[in-house]
């Protein structure tokens, strides 16, 4: 079981491994230090970090998974927050990815990933089928929290009128790489857990939720204490 150690001997362990194999000696001992399962704020978190842009990767199989982030610069702020927030689970920094996109403009993201671990399978059980990314009835009821909740807003939601004089203060959380069966599911489980008035609405072909201009007041009081500073322009 892992234990609890000072932040310089976590980072000197840290730096041992940085660059080994998988199955290395460093890796080994530093995963049987500091590792053990997801505390419960990662826990929460994670659930709307899955319900957003975050993917699950297993290198064996399925024995194990690790998860992969990846934002765009413009977030850069909430990147560092997440890696800080799984700071003892990833071995590299965040690092810089650039790309042309088809129009020749220059677009750049920011991504890391965690050590593989059996603390990442119980999310590949909610979120993975056939190793597709899903979800699964009673997501929400069961695991979705207010801190998860932010989560996910913070990675894939946002403002349905972007207007400066509006005073509609509908929030979109898209959900476009979800079926649609899936996307009533969640609609239907965010109106039976948190009492939000739901709607779903198309986008691209594909449907997303909004949450009504009369729940605002209730969303933020679930997420307002845990969005961070910098991701608060997202607020109505």
């Amino acid at each position: 079981m892992a234990k609890n150690y000072n932040i310089s001997t976590l980072n000197r362990y840290k730096n041992n491994a940085i660059g080994r194999g998988p199955n290395s000696k460093q890796i080994k001992v530093y995963k049987n230090l500091f590792l053990s399962s997801l505390s419960a704020e990662q826990w929460e978190a994670s659930i709307g970090l899955m319900l957003g842009d975050a993917s699950l990767q297993s290198q064996n199989k399925g024995k194990t998974y690790r998860m992969k982030f990846e934002w765009s610069d413009k977030n850069k702020s909430y990147v560092d927050h997440v890696y800080n927030l799984f700071y003892k689970w990833v071995l590299s920094s965040p690092h810089k990815k650039s790309r042309l996109s088809p129009k020749g403009n220059l677009v750049v993201n920011w991504g890391f990933q965690t050590l593989s671990h059996e603390a990442f399978n119980p999310l590949a059980e909610l979120f993975l089928n056939n190793n597709k990314k899903g979800v699964q009835n009673s997501l929400i009821m069961n695991h979705l929290t207010g801190r998860g909740l932010a989560y996910w807003f913070m990675d894939d939601g946002g403002k349905l009128d972007y207007n400066k004089n509006s005073k509609n203060k509908s929030i979109v959380l898209n959900t476009q790489s979800f079926t649609e069966e899936e996307v009533q599911m969640l609609s239907k489980e965010l109106k039976a857990k948190f009492n939000f008035e739901c709607e779903l609405r198309s986008n691209k072909g594909k449907k997303i939720i909004v949450i009504s201009n009369n729940s605002y007041p209730l969303f933020y009081e679930l997420v307002s204490p845990f969005i961070i500073p910098e991701m608060r322009y997202k607020l109505p």
